[in-house]
């Protein structure tokens, strides 16, 4: 039996605690069998250019109300956009590279052209691209792969956990707003809240800093190995 699991949406351009949550799941799971957030952090992140937060979003073509497995995006031609806005951001950082900015889109747009330009498909490629570039594989599924279609809410989350066999769902530290607590107190699984205090570092030209940008702005700042300690030592579980 599996220790610890996660499920979570597929997120674009992730803050580093999203990163963390790949690194030290026992099995992640990608939660593909729910609407996307037509605001959420799901298809967008924020960098810093000159001083300002700028939204980064992926164009989708599906609506809102569209399961994430189904979405489709809209062309491919966002790409090399989105590259040259993270260029034009970071390239006189202490720690830019483009190599790391390439190998983060790496193969993005033969997989969207493969999977007729499906959404979870390219946000998950670059999920492992970007765990890649800190030298770890996450084992991974989908909640497509389980059946949770009769079930609603945190329900899916307690059902997809009983499917995969697992000790422990750990949630992120919101989830006691939305009944998970309640929804697996007779499921036999625990439930732990990953508690992530966003640690501050210095960013390059600014007086004040800016929280929970896109790992992009962590590593161009500080350089991949501080990053990847953030990442692989800075966790933090608490129970309810």
């Amino acid at each position: 039996m599996l220790d610890k699991i996660i499920i979570s949406q597929p997120r674009y351009l992730p803050a580093i605690n999203y990163l963390q949550r790949l690194y030290n799941a026992d099995l992640f799971v990608f939660f593909d069998t729910v609407q996307r957030q037509g605001r959420g952090w799901e298809n967008r992140n924020k960098i810093l250019t000159n001083g300002k937060e700028q939204w980064v979003t992926i164009p989708v073509e599906s609506s809102s109300r569209e399961i994430i497995l189904k979405t489709r995006i809209s062309g491919s031609d966002w790409i090399d956009e989105h590259k040259n806005l993270i260029r034009n951001a970071y390239k006189k950082h202490p720690f830019y590279s483009d190599e790391i900015v390439d190998r983060y889109y790496a193969g993005v747009k033969e997989t969207l052209l493969k999977n007729d330009f499906n959404y979870r498909d390219a946000i998950v490629k670059m999920n492992l691209n970007v765990c890649d570039l800190f030298g770890f594989k996450p084992k991974y599924t989908y909640s497509s792969q389980c059946d949770d279609s009769e079930c609603r809410g945190v329900e899916k989350l307690v059902k997809i956990s009983k499917d995969v066999g697992c000790n422990t769902y750990v949630s992120g530290a919101n989830g006691k707003e939305y009944g998970v607590v309640e929804a697996f107190r007779d499921s036999g699984i625990n439930v732990s809240f990953h508690c992530f205090d966003y640690p501050a570092y210095p960013q390059y030209g600014e007086k004040e800093f800016h929280p929970w940008l896109s790992f992009f702005d962590v590593i161009f700042n500080i350089g991949s190995d501080r990053t990847k300690n953030i990442i692989q030592t800075q966790w933090e579980l608490r129970n309810e």
